[in-house]
């Protein structure tokens, strides 16, 4: 309500409808201390929504050293999203690989059981 006697109190529009789809680069940080980078966008299957990471090729003097790949997240297994720049993107991907973690198996470490 504005009050006619003050003219500086006037009602607060409110924001014109944004939309909350997230299409960005993006460097991703998952809880058990994984990151990835890539284009980030949402999927949704059924009633559910996930955020889809698009890792791109990476090249080394033109040829490919580690092809791209596609990883699906849900919102709990997120820590972070820092939308960057598609060359960060391509400066971090030699070092940030994204892969998910190959298992290993106790006896690797050379103890009998």
């Amino acid at each position: 309500m504005v009050k006619k006697d003050n003219p500086q109190l006037a009602l607060i529009e409110p924001p014109a409808e944004q939309t909350t789809e997230l299409k960005a680069w993006a460097l991703v940080e998952l809880f058990g201390h994984q990151r990835i980078v890539g284009f980030l966008s949402q999927q949704t299957f059924g009633t559910g929504v996930l955020f889809r990471v698009d890792v791109p090729d990476l090249k080394k003097d033109g040829k490919v050293v580690r092809d791209g790949f596609t990883r699906y997240f849900g919102l709990s297994s997120i820590y972070s999203i820092t939308p960057i720049s598609e060359s960060t993107v391509r400066e971090l991907l030699p070092h940030v690989d994204g892969t998910p973690a190959r298992p290993m198996s106790l006896r690797s470490y050379g103890e009998d059981y």
